[in-house]
């Protein structure tokens, strides 16, 4: 359960985000008012119910995303073992989403939450920094890691949003091609994007489009469009500045929600150098990446 004295809510005109920075840094939800009430954007999470970030809309992954395999990799001829739960085959998803963040600033409309690590499992030390604000017409997250370690640190992020998902939901983006998963859901052959996954045209998330996929050569742009339920007639347009070339497309069976994740690498990158585009940062001892992810509202 997360306390409700450790929410913050944030408002702007007719939105509201409200969110968990001892959670992960989490979302818990983001909404605005529509003619019948207010209308979530994100999955929302229930505060008396949620347990895990995974529960609530959107979570942050730093200093990596998705999957590393068996938790293993070596980088510039150190080998690296990191710790992951039991439940995982892997380490996923970095450190942000499984501590708490602290609030550095805040007004009405935005937040600055920030993550310090230590040296530990993962042998480099670091800050991360979450900007969140409602804007005129959305919302915008701020992403920003800084290697505060005396080496070569490698470095990735992105975010894990959890969107609603009734009948007709259209996701379209332009994309260069996709990964195919093993058994242990790890990338292992990489093909053109086939008719099937027409994205560029605009693929409807019918019940039978089951997804857990790395996209590559992504442009930045990405637009999902609900044609029923509470959100019809709504467009959310996802725009990435920064090192944001890879996508995630999570769509289980049986669920409500999608996943568009936008990242800066591709799943299990550290043990990939056999990939030339597969994304991996090497930060610089003192330097700092940044990226900014804006999600645009539109009616149509």
């Amino acid at each position: 359960m997360i306390p409700m004295d450790n929410v913050v809510a944030l408002q702007h005109n007719d939105q509201t985000c409200r969110l968990a920075p001892g959670c992960g840094g989490s979302l818990l939800s983001w909404s605005r008012i529509g003619a019948q009430g207010p209308v979530d954007l994100l999955r929302p999470a229930d505060p008396t119910r949620a347990v895990s970030p995974t529960d609530c809309g959107c979570f942050p992954l730093v200093p990596f995303s998705n999957r590393i395999a068996a938790g293993r990799f070596t980088f510039q001829g150190r080998a690296v073992t990191l710790p992951h739960d039991p439940g995982f085959l892997h380490a996923i998803h970095g450190h942000g989403w499984t501590r708490g963040w602290t609030v550095e600033d805040r007004s009405t409309r935005a937040l600055r939450l920030a993550l310090h690590h230590s040296a530990d499992a993962w042998p480099w030390r670091y800050s991360a920094h979450q900007t969140i604000a409602l804007e005129d017409d959305g919302l915008s997250i701020r992403l920003e890691l800084l290697n505060e370690s005396d080496e070569t640190m490698p470095a990735g992020f992105g975010l894990h949003p959890y969107f609603p998902k009734p009948p007709g939901t259209r996701i379209t983006m332009r994309v260069g091609g996709v990964w195919d998963n093993d058994s242990a859901m790890l990338p292992h052959a990489h093909h053109p994007l086939p008719p099937s996954l027409s994205f560029p045209d605009g693929l409807i998330l019918e019940d039978s489009v089951v997804l857990d996929h790395g996209f590559t050569g992504w442009d930045g742009h990405a637009a999902i469009q609900w044609t029923s339920g509470p959100t019809a007639g709504t467009t959310v347009t996802l725009l990435a500045d920064g090192p944001f070339g890879h996508v995630i497309v999570y769509a289980p069976a049986g669920e409500n929600y999608l996943c568009l994740e936008p990242v800066s690498h591709m799943t299990n990158a550290l043990n990939r150098p056999d990939v030339d585009d597969a994304g991996v940062i090497a930060l610089a001892p003192g330097e700092r990446v940044s990226g900014t992810l804006r999600f645009r509202l539109s009616s149509f």
